[in-house]
């Protein structure tokens, strides 16, 4: 990895651990519906603006039955992380939603489209111990609250893995970029219309800079993730990335926002990271070969 990557890598590591928790505090202080109405208002219209500026395509007709999957399939995932958020805290949230790996396998050998293996067998024995630890032994008292915000959480990775198979095929497809911009406008419009009446904003005027500039990083991100520029991006160095991503998160979770994370938690998370680090290839060398077919 160059200095170019090693720069890039860092910067978008930042932005996972900044993401979880700078919106953990918007989705506290203005509330679900308008906290994610606006990220996703504002993360439409960035990704539309920088693809219409680097010269994609995005005037042709859309297909509205795409967009209207795309958002129902990207909605429900938003809301139930920002649900999360709300309930658990952004480094449990983020620990619970880097199984999405895990889940997308699962998938995908019910649709015939992965092996099982040895080393997949070991890796969802991993990361389900490392669920049951995470979600069933809090660092204080579980409550009503606390179980909500973690099924919330794997109602979100598991949306995202249902659809990440079908998502990676379309994701260079001409109108991926168009389609996902205006997904995130309809569902930020209709969610926009339930601030008033679910939860009302207590701190509006203070965060709302905060989640417009994550969104704009976020349609960055987004805008080379549909491009084919990111096909250049290793599978390595991908696979490596959540998992940087999800301890600095944890990190930022208890000193900035001190959040309080149990020792089995923390078990449960590294369980949960080498499950997922194996499911994308990231097998030691001396595991053996024969478990791997």
């Amino acid at each position: 990895m160059g200095l170019r990557g090693a720069a890039g890598y860092g910067a978008v590591a930042v932005f996972w651990a900044s993401f979880f928790a700078l919106y953990t505090l918007s989705v506290q202080s203005l509330g679900i519906p308008l906290a994610a109405a606006l990220f996703g208002l504002c993360g439409g219209l960035f990704l539309l603006g920088f693809a219409k500026a680097v010269g994609r395509k995005i005037s042709q007709p859309p297909s509205w039955n795409a967009v209207v999957y795309w958002a129902l399939f990207g909605w429900t995932i938003l809301i139930s992380i920002s649900l999360a958020m709300r309930m658990t805290g952004a480094a449990v949230t983020a620990i619970l939603v880097s199984s999405l790996p895990l889940f997308a396998t699962v998938f995908a050998q019910m649709r015939g489209q992965a092996r099982v293996t040895g080393v997949g067998a070991i890796s969802l024995l991993f990361g389900i111990s490392g669920l049951v630890l995470v979600g069933g032994f809090p660092a204080g008292d579980a409550s009503l609250p606390w179980f909500t915000g973690v099924v919330a959480a794997l109602i979100a990775a598991v949306s995202a893995g249902w659809c990440g198979r079908p998502l990676v095929n379309r994701l260079h497809k001409e109108q991926s970029v168009q389609t996902a911009g205006l997904a995130s406008i309809l569902g930020g419009v209709a969610v926009l219309g339930a601030v008033p009446l679910v939860d009302p904003p207590t701190a509006a005027a203070q965060l709302m800079p905060v989640v417009v500039v994550l969104a704009l990083c976020f349609a960055f991100l987004a805008l080379f993730s549909l491009s084919s520029a990111s096909n250049g991006v290793s599978a390595r160095i991908a696979g490596t990335l959540p998992g940087v991503g999800t301890v600095l998160t944890v990190v930022a979770g208890i000193v900035f926002l001190h959040e309080r994370v149990s020792v089995a938690q923390i078990i449960g998370m590294v369980l949960i990271l080498a499950s997922t680090a194996m499911l994308r290839g990231l097998v030691p060398r001396w595991f053996p070969t024969s478990w791997r077919a």
